[in-house]
């Protein structure tokens, strides 16, 4: 499967009933639906024109998300299918409970809605809380969507889940709101907080921005799916997008450090070549259930398994960097030094300085060319993001979101949100029932993936907590060394011992080279320390895992409810992406750079 993703934009739906609908005209309406459907094709067929380099050769597609009621959704429901668009029904009750909403005539159409469907998702609501349900599938629908189409004559709500408060809260999560009137009496206009000059933080029905369609959605639609025009973003999404399935086995020198400093021993795994597969099937393990289609996850899988594969690369590529860096600095001291005490091999002590130096600037202008540095954060934040989309669209939670000027790029790269967007939508709606089955299958996968968490940071913490102990330690060891060579040069000089024979290599030569040579190995030790941020790595490790306890803690105690999973999925998605963001922040100012 291509990197590339394929250009989708999933569109929500919401609008009044049958019996709300009494008196409309709707030839009328349908053609108004029917307008808005065609302006919003061509205007992502003008993206594919524009970024056909970014994405896969399938031609663009456009998928509804309804909860196919009567009136406006099965109205839009229609329309989208006959302009040849994928349809997928979120359905507040089990279907056959649904069907109880539903009159005779109405009832047939929905049942042929459904055949038509490319897949249902089955809400577990109570009939007796039936306001409820009806919110919780506005609000679902609105996780799956890009842009919302709003059949609403724009009076005030009429109860839970009316269609008044599925567009005041998509409003309020910034997601663009295309408002057809179900009356009539106005133009069709969009409403969304990307139209305003000034972002707004929390935006109403009654204070977002408003527009016309004909004019604004052109550029609403390019804002949600086209990748990021910043040059940064795009020479790094075309880095992804050509990544390799397979990589040789990366620069050792990492993992020696670890064994040596007795964190780790050496293993057969260092040495292997990384394959994408195996971030693929290892994702796929705690998601293999009966009840779960495994089919559904493939593109996050793939996708997955290539950003762990580079992430896992160029993190060992760049740790392996900068200690080789410091390491042939320390050693460029130690052999312009060694003249010292072996003048007949000037020569070739000062060719293996030279040798050193060069290396070091070689590695550096790689490192910086090749991007090791970015390639790492960046990928190993994409791979968290699809790690958390995993869990969280099984219960169909893509929260599709623009981004456009919301986030800090030092955070989150823009071409990470970018693909991770573009996963989500390609992904959708699982064809499931939500029930107490499928619903627990999903909480063993989460409790799974929390535990391979917690093992992982628990065992990161106590490992770079023990590598920065032992790195500082053993400057000061090398520091201490120097100090008391110092000493004895002194007790032997102020004592009047023999220094050593006139003209050759005595006391004062071998002291001269160790105090000016350990203090350069102790120098090059507490470089590596202090670019590999050990100390803090251990650190942001442990406050993950006191916060991934919290919450497992939480989550295995849990009634087992769509809603109270979906918000502990949430919580999960946020601690793990949070994690990344904080030690990226952190990575960002340590780049490759010659050791000073």
């Amino acid at each position: 499967m291509s990197a590339r993703p394929r250009l989708e934009l999933a569109v929500g739906v919401t609008g009044h009933r049958e019996a709300n609908l009494a008196g409309i005209d709707r030839v009328g309406l349908r053609s108004a639906v029917d307008a808005a459907l065609a302006q919003i094709e061509a205007a992502l067929q003008v993206v594919a024109r524009q970024h056909a380099e970014v994405f896969d050769a399938a031609p663009p597609r456009l998928r509804l998300v309804s909860a196919l009621a009567d009136g406006a959704d099965s109205l839009v429901a229609h329309a989208a299918l006959d302009a040849g668009w994928r349809l997928d029904a979120c359905l507040p009750f089990a279907r056959d409970e649904y069907a109880a909403d539903f009159g005779v005539v109405q009832l047939a159409d929905f049942e042929a809605l459904l055949t038509r469907a490319s897949a249902v998702f089955e809400l577990p609501a109570r009939r007796d809380d039936a306001e409820a349900a009806y919110e919780a599938a506005g609000r679902l629908i609105l996780d799956q969507s890009d842009l919302l189409v709003a059949l609403w004559d724009g009076h005030p709500n009429r109860g839970r889940g009316g269609t008044s408060r599925v567009v005041a809260e998509a409003v309020a999560r910034q997601v663009p709101v295309l408002h057809i009137h179900a009356g009539g009496a106005e133009p069709p206009q969009l409403l969304w907080s990307g139209l305003g000059v000034a972002e707004m933080e929390q935006p109403t029905v009654d204070t977002v921005p408003r527009a016309a369609v004909a004019e604004m959605l052109p550029k609403v639609v390019a804002a949600l799916t086209e990748p990021p025009q910043q040059e940064v973003d795009r020479r790094m999404l075309r880095g992804y997008l050509v990544e390799r399935t397979t990589r040789s086995r990366p620069p050792i020198t990492y993992p020696l450090l670890l064994a040596a400093a007795g964190v780790r021993r050496l293993s057969r795994r260092d040495l292997r070549p990384l394959a994408a597969g195996d971030g693929a099937k290892a994702l796929r393990a705690p998601l293999a259930g009966e009840r779960l289609d495994p089919r559904f996850l493939d593109r996050i899988a793939q996708r997955y398994g290539i950003a762990d594969l580079a992430g896992t690369f160029f993190a060992q590529v760049f740790r392996s960097g900068f200690i080789a860096n410091y390491l042939l600095a320390g050693l460029a001291v130690v052999l312009a030094l060694s003249g010292l005490i072996a003048p007949a091999f000037k020569l070739p002590l000062i060719l293996a300085e030279l040798a050193c130096v060069g290396l070091i600037l070689v590695n550096t202008q790689a490192g910086r060319r090749l991007g090791w540095h970015e390639r790492w954060m960046d990928n190993r934040h994409l791979a968290e993001q699809l790690r958390s989309l995993a869990l969280s669209s099984t219960v169909g939670d893509l929260a599709l979101r623009s981004t456009t000027g919301t986030r800090d790029a030092a955070a989150t790269p823009g071409w990470v949100d970018w693909m991770a967007r573009a996963t989500a939508r390609e992904t959708g709606l699982p064809h499931a029932r939500a029930d107490e089955g499928y619903l627990g299958a999903v909480r063993d996968a989460a409790l799974h993936m929390l535990d391979e968490q917690l093992g992982y940071h628990r065992a990161n913490a106590a490992r770079m907590h023990k590598l920065d102990h032992r790195l500082s330690l053993a400057g000061e060891v090398l520091f201490g060394a120097t100090v008391l060579a110092c000493l004895a040069w002194i007790t032997f000089k102020i004592g009047g011992l023999p220094m050593g024979p006139k003209g050759k290599v005595g006391l004062t030569e071998i002291v001269t080279f160790a105090t000016a040579a350990l203090p350069a190995l102790a120098s090059a030790i507490y470089g590596i320390r202090q670019q590999g941020d050990f100390g803090g790595a251990a650190f942001r490790s442990q406050v993950t895992v006191e916060r991934l306890e919290r919450l497992r803690h939480y989550m295995s105690g849990d009634p087992i409810e769509h809603a109270r999973l979906s918000a502990r999925l949430r919580s999960l998605s946020d601690i793990m992406t949070n994690d990344i963001s904080n030690w990226r922040s952190t990575v960002k100012a340590r780049p490759l750079t010659l050791p000073g």
